[in-house]
């Protein structure tokens, strides 16, 4: 493993961390098996993650916001949720940001984010 790719691992790693594991962790990553759990590591979390200028709520927030506009994303709504939670955003700025994709993505699609933040929040 060369150095630059060993850095990639490290921040992604360090980056899932912060996120409490979501939206990967061990046994998800496990699951994905290769080649996509190393792209998920070293690509996703290790370079895009790691970029400079937003923070981890921003990004967060803003990837929150784009799954909820593709629909069809449950699994990965909830996975960003919990990410947000970890990182101390209160369930009402998560539900705002939904909020605000509705103009934008539609109601259905917003309400269906709404439900997984609902479902969540009774864990």
């Amino acid at each position: 493993m060369s150095d630059d790719t060993a850095d990639r691992r490290a921040r992604g790693l360090e980056r899932l961390k912060e996120l409490g594991d979501h939206p990967g962790g061990e046994s998800f990553l496990e699951r994905m098996d290769e080649p996509m759990a190393t792209w998920l590591v070293d690509w996703v979390f290790g370079d895009v993650h790691a970029r400079p200028n937003l923070s981890a709520r921003e990004r967060e927030l803003i990837i929150l916001a784009l799954l909820t506009g593709l629909g069809s994303s449950d699994p990965q709504v909830a996975a960003h949720i919990e990410a947000l939670r970890a990182i101390d955003v209160p369930d009402s700025d998560i539900e705002e940001a939904i909020l605000q994709t509705a103009p934008y993505t539609g109601i259905p699609r917003a309400i269906n984010a709404l439900k997984v933040l609902r479902t969540e929040q009774g864990r």
